[in-house]
Formats: structure tokens, C-alpha cells, sequence
């Protein structure tokens, strides 16, 4: 069984870096989608020839997320993910946060 959960620590720590690799590719992701749609046709092409790596990239890295995560009972990987990876917490958070706004406007 340590074995077991040494994989699955393993395991939560590489999930873990795609997940902040995937946050810290966002801000990218936005702003190549606004060049993309803005501008002229040259950089338009540029920009959404760059996104696609992108989006190429990330839909990689959800696969392996989702290959990883598919071998564990899956409350136990996503407890282990939240309590030992900060990017997760941080998404937690904002899912939280939105989640009290978008209540708010349904009030």
C-alpha cells in the first residue's frame, strides 16, 4: 500500500505542474486570442498560429491530467491534489469566488 500512495503522491505532484503550467499559460492564451480576433491580417495569422500551439500544448497536458487522474478513486486524487498543490488551491478559491458572485446576482 506505501507503494500505492507513493505513486499517487507522484502523480499529484506531476498533475500538479501541468495544472501551474496551464494557469501560467493564460494570460498568454488571452492575449494572443485578442490579437487573433484585432489587427491586421498579419497578425492576426501570427497571433492565431501561436494560440493554436498553445491550445495544442494545454489539450495535451488535460489528457495526461485526465490519464493520471483515471487511475485513482477520484475523491481521493482530487483531496490529495487540493491539500498538496497551491495551484489548486488557488483554483479552488476562484471557483469559490465566482460562485459567491455569480449567487449575489441571482438574489
Amino acid at each position: 500500500m506505501l507503494s500505492s500512495c507513493s505513486n499517487m503522491q507522484t502523480d499529484v505532484d506531476k498533475v500538479c505542474t501541468l495544472t501551474t503550467k496551464t494557469m501560467e499559460m493564460m494570460p498568454n492564451v488571452f492575449e494572443l486570442s485578442m490579437k487573433a480576433g484585432f489587427g491586421d491580417e498579419s497578425s492576426k495569422k501570427e497571433a492565431q498560429k501561436e494560440l493554436e500551439k498553445l491550445q495544442a500544448e494545454m489539450e495535451q497536458m488535460g489528457e495526461e491530467v485526465e490519464s493520471i487522474k483515471s487511475k485513482y478513486d477520484e475523491d481521493e486524487f482530487q483531496e490529495s491534489f487540493i491539500e498538496n498543490c497551491e495551484a489548486a488551491k488557488k483554483l479552488l478559491e476562484m471557483g469559490e469566488a465566482f460562485e459567491g458572485i455569480g449567487e449575489a446576482f441571482e438574489d
